[in-house]
This record gives C-alpha cells, structure tokens and sequence, in this order.
C-alpha cells in the first residue's frame, strides 16, 4: 500500500507541469526556513522562560526555606533555657503533694512556661510531663490538654536510647486540639545530679498554618503552588488543608537534593531541609509560564501565513520571468524536431547558464546537421559501392567461362602450369560471384583467398610462400565476401614485394568471448609505430589515405556488425605486419 501511494504520488509529480512544480518548490522552501527559524525561536524562548522562572522560584523558595529553617531553631531551641531551670527540676523531682513550698514551686514552673508563650506568640500551646507520677502541666487556648492522652510521651521517655536532643514529631492532626494540623517538638529534661536519668518531657505545639506562613508566597497572582513534601512523598504542610496527608505524586525527586524537573506539565523546583527531612516544593504551570510566549506563536503562525500567501504570489511571477528563456528553447528545439537545422538561438541576455545552454543548443544543431550530411555522403557511397560490386558481377561470368575454357585446352597440350593458375583465377572468380550474396561462410573465403595466392605464388616464386591454418569450428562462422583478399594483397605489395629474402603470410583464427579474429600475418619489411597508430585512425575517420580495398572492407564489416568489428592493424613478432579482422560468431546474414 506504502509503495503503492509512493509510486502514485511521484506520476502525478511527473504530469506536473515545470512551471508549477518550480512554484511549489519555493513555496515549500520559504516555508520550512520560517517554519525551522520559528521553532528554533519559540524552543530557544520557552527555554529561556523556563530557566528564569526556575531561577526567580528556587530563589524565593531559598529565602522561603531560610525564614522557615531560622523559625525551626529558634522553636527548637526554646527549652534550652529551662531544662536546667531550679523551679522545673524541684517539680519533676518531687510527687504532688499538698504544701504551701510545692504549690510556689508550681506556681513559677507555669509563670516559666507563660513567659515563653508570651515571648513566642506563634506557640499554640505547652505542657510539661512529670515522669515520676505522669501528671502534666497544660498551659494553652484551652483546657482540653488536661484530658488528653500523652501516652506518646510516656513512649519516647522509655525509649533507652533517649538523649538531650529534641524530639521532632512532624505535622500531624493534632492529639488535643483535633481540629488543627500541629508541628510539635518533645525536649527530654534530666536530673541535673543524674544527668542520665530523665525525669520529664517539656512538649511545644505549633500549627501548620504559622509554618505556611514562611514558605507560601505572597504575590497571589501568580498560580505558585507551595507545599512541604516529607521523605515518603506525603503532604505534610499546604495552604490547601485538604491536601495534607496525600501523595505528592513527586517519588521521582526524592534525592535528597535542592533541585528542579518539569512533571506532569509543571514546572517543579524544591529545598531539601536534612534535619526535618522536608522538601519545601513549589510548582508552577508550565502552560502559565509560556502563555505570553503562545501568543507570541500564534502572531507568528499567522505571519507564516501571509508570507506562504505572499511567496506564493511572487513564485509564480518569478517562475514565469524565469521560465520565459526555457519556452523559447521548447519553441526551437520544436522547429528542429521538424527538420528545420537553420534555427539558432541566443539566450546571453538572460545570464551565464542560459548562455551557455544556447552555444550548446547551436553547437548540437551543428553537429546534427554535420551528421544528417556525413550520413548522406555514406549512403550515396553505399550505393557506390553496390554499384560498383554489381559491375564487377557482370563481367566475371563471361571471364570465367572462358578462363575454363582456356584451362581445359592447356591441359589437353599439357602446360600443367598454366591450367593450375587458369583453375584458380577462375576458383577466384567463381567465389567472387557467390550468387550474389554479400556474406558467405569463412570457409568460401578462405577457398577463395587460397586461389589468389595460388596465383600469387606462381607469380612470385622465389618471393613468398603461404600458410592458411583456420580451425575447422570456425569455418561456418559468416564474413563479408572480398574481405581476406583486399588484406593479402596489401601484404603482398607493400610488405613482402620489396623485401629482399623470401617471405611468408599466413592466415589463421583465434576466438575472443562472442567474437572471432581473424589473422592476416606477414613478414614483410613492417611499419614503425607510429605509421601503425597513423592506419588504424585513417580507418576510423575513412581517410582516403588508406587503398580503397583496405578501407572498403573496414567498412563493410562496420555496416555488418556495428561497432567495435573491423580492422586494426598491429606490428608482429616476425617483422611484419598484422592485420585483425573483428567478427562475431554468432551473426548470421538474415540477422543483418
């Protein structure tokens, strides 16, 4: 299906017209590069937003944190001052008894405890348990404290492990006053002459909302949400009194650590405090905080708009300018399609590209026309050639009857010479003749190459001798007709007519892939290299500098089989030289 919409998306790209497709381009490029610029600047903004609310909220929260730590010690250290207090240790030491002594002594332990409230009005209430009997002494907004339960105390004074330190019990709905959340602090006091035996518990109450009042904010604008986080993840302390005692939903921070992370679409930066085990949160919407930069966005989207708007307008008038030199190319390279090679094109005023893409328009209508010339020139010599070929096959029928005449006469007087050389200048012609065809098995060819140089060798005596070794598989493999001797008699004249010792041509035929090379040698006097190199490129550019036998073969087997088939004449290892005949094996004549 994938495929199948790919393949159907990229045919109606291709029947988009040009014109179009350049507009849409721009469009599209013009829009990713707003598009990437506003996203980068939106990301870059919003990051910016984030870190200065981060840095503004974790400051007030450590300023928040050390109003609240400094409210803690100072609560905690209190009792410092009474545990060693003369009127406190008389009372815990002594039961309660009916005296005028004991009763003064109470008297001032309350007048103690009042003073501290009276110093610390945030103190919501006091008591003093006396170990040796469990009496309290409750001094607070009510009397309920005198029928509360302090078992809790009677618990921690058992404790063996009991030392001077505070005792910090955290927020909790209180036991006296139910209806209030309290932070209460438990100071041990021991006998001043048994510093190891405790003999009471002075007990200090707080309320949650004096705590808030240290780590809330003040400016209520702004949707800044301050709570205290235990080291479980519960709610201890919040201005929202319904939330205590609930999950945060904040495990992922509980690192022990100050620090800051966005959850859950907010912004959540917090204050470790070690001796409470708290963490002081605050957290903030993110929505909140990038609400002015959201309408930045949406200002910019609609400015993306008006410019995909406005780009599209001047594309499409940027594309017709731009495309008007492409149309007049269409329009010549039309009028060329039509036969007209006189048509000439100059697109210079349209820059150095067009200019470029005009000289190559007139260059390759030139060359065509060159061409469509060289091709009509090969075609009235083509039928040259036919002609001439069909000339030559006028005469020999009447040469070779009488050429069999003569042979039959020099027989019967006994010139066995003379009938041989008449045998084979008629064989020659025979072959020659084939019935009119113009390819013939390489084993016709090689018969009738094997006449002339019969003829030859009778001629030149002393001069040369021949050899034609062609493997029998190869003997059906078709050749031009007149190919071999054209070849042997160039040898023959240029190569082994002059040389002073007797020389020798042979013939034979090796295979290369799909194609056959048939081998003309001989040992004659040769050509330097560069007499070679000069041959084999005449043949190619068909230079009249090489015979007309030479070059008419080299073409014919071109017109045959294509290119790379034909000629190439190479030095040998006897001196001499070696001309290659490129064939193919496997094409036959009714192929052609």
């Amino acid at each position: 299906m994938k495929n199948w919409l790919l393949q159907l998306a990229k045919k109606k790209m291709r029947n988009i017209p040009f014109r179009s497709k350049l507009t849409y381009y721009l469009v599209i490029t013009i829009c990713l590069t707003v598009l990437i610029v506003v996203g980068f600047s939106y990301t870059v903004t919003s990051r910016s937003i984030k870190q200065q609310a981060k840095d503004m909220t974790m400051l007030q929260l450590q300023q928040n944190t050390s109003n609240l730590e400094d409210y803690l010690q100072n609560i905690e250290s209190t009792p410092d001052s009474i545990v060693t207090d003369r009127s406190f240790q008389e009372y815990l030491s002594r039961h309660d008894e009916d005296s005028m002594d004991f009763s003064a002594t109470v008297d001032d332990v309350y007048r103690s405890m009042s003073n501290i409230m009276g110093s610390k009005r945030d103190i919501l209430y006091m008591f003093l348990y006396k170990a040796i009997d469990n009496n309290i002494l409750y001094l607070g907004p009510t009397k309920a404290g005198q029928d509360s339960d302090y078992s809790n105390v009677a618990a921690y004074m058992s404790k063996k492990d009991i030392s001077g330190s505070p005792i910090r019990v955290s927020f909790r709905q209180d036991p006296i006053l139910t209806k209030k959340y309290t932070l209460t602090i438990y100071q041990p006091i021991f006998d001043i002459y048994r510093i190891k035996r405790p003999i009471g518990m002075l007990g200090i109450s707080v309320t949650e909302d004096v705590v808030a009042r240290f780590y809330s904010h003040s400016k209520r604008d702004l949707p800044l949400e301050t709570f205290i986080m235990n080291g479980q993840g519960t709610i201890v302390s919040h201005t929202d009194k319904s939330k205590i005692s609930s999950s945060a939903g904040l495990d992922e921070i509980l690192d022990k650590h100050d620090g800051s992370a966005e959850i859950g679409g907010k912004l959540v930066v917090y204050k470790y405090i070690e001796d409470w085990d708290w963490y002081v949160v605050g957290t903030l919407p993110i929505s909140y905080l990038l609400r002015d930069n959201n309408v930045m966005l949406l200002a910019i989207l609609a400015i993306v708009i008006f410019t995909i708007i406005l780009a599209s307008f001047i594309s499409l008038i940027f594309s017709r300018h731009l495309l008007r030199p492409f149309n007049d190319l269409i329009y010549r390279m039309s009028m060329v399609s039509k036969g007209d090679l006189t048509t000439r094109i100059n697109l210079s005023d349209h820059g150095y590209d067009f200019e470029q893409v005009s000289k190559g328009f007139n260059l390759m209508v030139e060359q065509i026309n060159v061409l469509m010339q060289r091709i009509y020139d090969e075609q009235r010599q083509l039928k040259e050639i036919e002609f001439k070929a069909l000339q030559a096959q006028i005469n020999p029928h009447f040469l070779y009857n009488t050429l069999e005449s003569i042979h039959w006469q020099a027989l019967m007087n006994g010139h066995h010479e003379i009938s041989t050389m008449v045998k084979a200048l008629a064989g020659f012609y025979r072959i020659s003749l084939s019935r009119g065809e113009a390819i013939i098995p390489l084993m016709n060819e090689s018969q009738h190459v094997e006449n002339y140089l019969t003829i030859q060798e009778m001629r030149y005596k002393d001069k040369m001798e021949s050899y034609i070794d062609i493997p029998e598989e190869f003997l059906e493999v078709m050749i031009p007709k007149m190919t071999l001797q054209p070849l042997v008699e160039n040898s023959i004249y240029h190569g082994l007519r002059v040389k002073q010792s007797k020389g020798f041509i042979k013939i034979t035929a090796v295979r290369e892939g799909e194609d056959l090379i048939v081998k003309v040698i001989d040992n004659g006097i040769g050509m330097v290299p560069d007499q070679i190199k000069s041959l084999n490129r005449t043949l190619e550019d068909n230079d009249s500098g090489v015979g007309y036998g030479v070059r008419n073969v080299h073409r014919r087997i071109k017109l045959f089989y294509g290119n790379p088939y034909g000629l190439f004449y190479e030095s040998n290892e006897y001196g001499g030289v070696t001309v290659n005949v490129r064939l193919h094996i496997n094409r036959e004549e009714n192929n052609i």
